[in-house]
């Protein structure tokens, strides 16, 4: 059956609040406590990467939680309805810290967030995942997800925008305004969520209560596309969390680009116009085939910029929209992948843990995620660069800003292109599967 635009865009629009949450957190918030905090690029790294951590308990725990838990709720609905405040209160305080906030002060409300987007966003995965059996109907409720993701990025650019456009322009007004704009969003799209989008019900099967939570990590990783995934996830996000820990850095000392923000709003304006697109595009070739189309062009973007200076303003930002029409790719591919990478197990066992799936690609892209945002920052806290004197660094510190930011990422991206080209999950091995497990349902 074919889902209504009213469940996908119901569904879609949490989405917007934890893009939200995503932007500032890898573009903003290095810079901003570096910057106006004046915490050490080094203790900024270090602590971002101390609180991810956390994610390696809480990722599968919740997972778990949300694959076994039973109530007239559902399974999902509970978990996120609990994470609203805890996400909503830990944003408040990193985006607007109190008078003498240090390291550590930073660590516990960055923490506190990660334990709040996994309590939301790892059920709310599970549930998108679970919406439709079907290879291409999982395409378009990730699409129409990611979709809302970027219009949430849109928003997170557009607050910058007003700011400099009309409001003082400073950093801590930038991340105050998209402190409220999550605080605000969060529980509208939660309720919207739990009123009008059904839950899936959980299999029948006793089997599947009574596995240990170690067997079903253990099933999780026997599956090989999922471990062909999670290398994509590993490698990718990692590398764009390594670009875009230094994003704000390159365009203001390299490029000497004013209005950062304006620019990331066109950024996401080409990302959103792109989705269809790769969408389509998915459809006609496979969606493996396509994400490493997405990866190929995204590594040549990318190690163009190590020629770019201030002088070549223009081209920058033609290429940097060029890639923003990418990141549509990158975003929803991946996601529409691991939803058929679910049914491996299925056809299989019988067994449905799409939140143990979810888990486990979330806990991989968060680690990778704090791993890449670490290893920029490290990296440039080695050089003299200042992170409040932006403009006025030297011609050698630069240097190693612009291959940071430019070549780091694409040799990261080859691995990637390599793993998708030989993904072996395409529309008609998945269309056997479905098959098989009908079967044995109505067996």
């Amino acid at each position: 059956m074919e889902l209504s635009k009213t469940t996908l865009s119901v569904y879609g629009l949490l989405g917007l609040p934890l893009a939200l949450v995503g932007y500032p957190i890898a573009i903003w918030l290095p810079a901003f406590y570096a910057g106006e905090i004046g915490v050490s690029l080094a203790a900024v790294a270090t602590m971002l990467l101390v609180a991810k951590l956390s994610d390696v308990v809480t990722d599968p725990l919740v997972g778990a939680v949300s694959d076994r838990l039973r109530s007239p709720m559902g399974r999902r609905r509970p978990l996120i309805l609990i994470g609203v405040p805890v996400l909503c209160g830990s944003i408040w305080l990193l985006f607007v810290p109190m008078e003498g906030a240090d390291s550590v002060y930073l660590l516990l409300a960055i923490a506190g967030m990660y334990v709040g987007t996994t309590l939301v966003g790892l059920p709310y995965g599970a549930w998108g995942a679970e919406l439709s059996p079907d290879y291409h109907q999982r395409a378009r409720v990730t699409a129409w997800r990611e979709q809302f993701t970027l219009v949430g990025l849109l928003v997170a650019a557009f607050i910058p925008f007003l700011v400099e456009q009309y409001g003082e322009g400073d950093t801590p007004s930038i991340m105050r305004g998209m402190a409220l704009a999550i605080c605000i969003t969060t529980p509208i799209a939660v309720i919207l969520l739990c009123l009008f989008v059904p839950e899936t019900p959980p299999s029948k099967s006793s089997n599947e209560t009574k596995a240990s939570f170690m067997d079903g990590l253990k099933k999780v990783w026997a599956n090989k596309p999922m471990r062909m995934v999670v290398g994509l996830l590993l490698i990718v996000t990692l590398a764009e969390a390594f670009r875009n820990a230094l994003s704000l850095f390159f365009m203001k000392s390299v490029i000497q680009a004013e209005g950062v923000g304006t620019l990331y709003f066109i950024y996401f304006v080409a990302g959103l116009a792109a989705v269809p697109g790769w969408l389509w595009l998915g459809r006609k070739i496979g969606k493996h085939i396509a994400f490493a189309g997405t990866l190929i062009t995204v590594a040549i973007i990318s190690a163009v910029n190590i020629f770019f200076t201030s002088d070549d303003y223009w081209l920058f930002v033609i290429l940097f929209i060029f890639k923003g029409a990418c990141f549509g790719g990158l975003q929803f591919l991946p996601l529409a992948i691991l939803a058929d990478v679910i049914d491996v197990e299925t056809a299989e066992t019988g067994k449905a843990r799409a939140g143990a799936y979810i888990a486990f690609a979330s806990m991989t892209a968060k680690i990778s995620t704090a791993l890449g945002t670490f290893l920029a920052i490290r990296a440039l806290s080695f050089t003299n660069f200042d992170a409040k004197l932006l403009s006025e660094n030297a011609f050698d510190d630069l240097f190693v800003l612009r291959v940071l930011y430019a070549i780091a990422p694409a040799i990261f991206f080859i691995g990637a292109i390599i793993i998708a080209l030989r993904f072996p999950l395409t529309a008609k091995v998945h269309a056997e599967l479905q098959a098989r497990i009908k079967s044995a349902r109505n067996a």
